[in-house]
């Protein structure tokens, strides 16, 4: 799924470039990944307060969640020296 996407907002060579864009504002990548996991909770959390989500399905926002988590760790763990 993270490939599929990738081809719309990534860069080549580097497939975590539009989230490590974040750092231009001084933000870390991998805090900028996890705001961006914060969309999709609120999405979840008007899903299940029973507000029809229209552009994107549950399923498809806890798939989104889940890529933008493990992003978040590659780039914690790139920051951090962690192998």
């Amino acid at each position: 799924m993270h490939d599929k996407k990738q081809a719309d907002y990534g860069k080549k060579g580097d497939p975590f470039a539009n989230v490590r864009a974040s750092e231009e504002w001084g933000i870390p990548g991998w805090i900028g990944c996890m705001t961006r996991g914060t969309d999709k909770i609120k999405r979840l959390q008007a899903a299940a307060r029973g507000q029809n989500l229209v552009n994107e399905s549950i399923e498809d926002s806890l798939l989104d969640l889940a890529t933008y988590t493990i992003i978040a760790l590659c780039l914690f763990r790139e920051e951090n020296g962690i192998q």
